[in-house]
């Protein structure tokens, strides 16, 4: 699934592109990627601007703003050749938006400019620009809970933007187990966590994102990422630090990587 960094990648490659322009035409082939839509795009609406929060991107138009969220496996194409998994084109003055996705579990949605506050609630702050205040109300909902670090950092009315890779170099980072309950956590290692979180983030955005090998990440004019080549432990068998065995563990259906050494279980 294309986390943060990756969108933010796209969104940064589209902008000085697609910025003035008009939508001259707007198409969705498969209803399973406008299954959330109700409303109609104004054609002829010039693209103000395009902005993020979490993995979600935000075509900022005067009255509509289109929501794209990519879901697991969902791309975003510029002038691009329709392929077999092209389910929706945005059409510009001087060129077409594509959005591509095997599995279908991305989806577009078209919703009013008044509506977007109350759209943006539903998620968490967004993990690369945690303020202090955000960041003591991340810790203030963790105390009394059972949940596991990894699937706090994963849920996104929680803090927005982390997934399965980032969370597993960001945890390596702090030092801190994936299966450590999260009101078992001091204010030290919650100080790692932030710090961790800016630091792996803003990594991964300088490098364009993670492209994996099976190749379903890249930038809209087909770039690859290349923070794939700066991953600490993520898909990885030896630790760079103390030179032990990487560990992979499924917690909740979901894989985690770890050092079993360098990151202690805390009961």
């Amino acid at each position: 699934m294309p986390e943060l960094p990756e969108v933010e990648s796209i969104r940064k490659s589209l902008e000085p592109v697609l910025i003035g322009q008009k939508l001259i035409k707007f198409n969705i082939s498969d209803k399973r990627i406008s299954r959330l839509n109700q409303q109609k795009p104004i054609l002829g609406s010039t693209l103000n601007s395009i902005n993020r929060k979490g993995k979600f991107l935000y075509f900022h138009f005067s009255q509509f703003i289109v929501v794209i969220h990519l879901g697991m496996s969902g791309r975003i194409t510029l002038n691009s050749k329709l392929g077999k998994h092209t389910h929706a084109t945005l059409t510009f003055e001087m060129d077409k938006l594509n959005y591509e996705d095997v599995r279908k579990f991305g989806y577009i949605k078209i919703i009013e400019a008044s509506e977007l506050n109350n759209y943006l609630k539903r998620l968490g702050p967004d993990s690369l620009n945690l303020i202090k205040q955000e960041k003591i109300q991340i810790v203030e909902q963790a105390k009394n809970r059972k949940v596991t670090i990894k699937n706090y950092l994963l849920n996104q009315n929680i803090i927005s933007g982390i997934g399965n890779i980032y969370c597993s170099e960001i945890l390596f980072l702090s030092k801190i187990h994936p299966n450590t309950k999260v009101m078992n956590l001091n204010n030290d290692e919650w100080e790692k966590i932030f710090t961790s979180i800016k630091k792996i983030l803003k990594s991964a955005v300088k490098n364009n994102g993670t492209t994996l090998d099976d190749l379903t990440y890249y930038l809209p004019y087909g770039e690859f990422g290349k923070n794939q080549n700066f991953l600490h432990i993520y898909q990885k068998e030896i630790c760079k630090i103390c030179e032990s065995k990487i560990d992979k563990i499924y917690i909740d259906k979901r894989s985690s990587y770890f050092c079993g050494k360098c990151q202690k279980l805390k009961n």
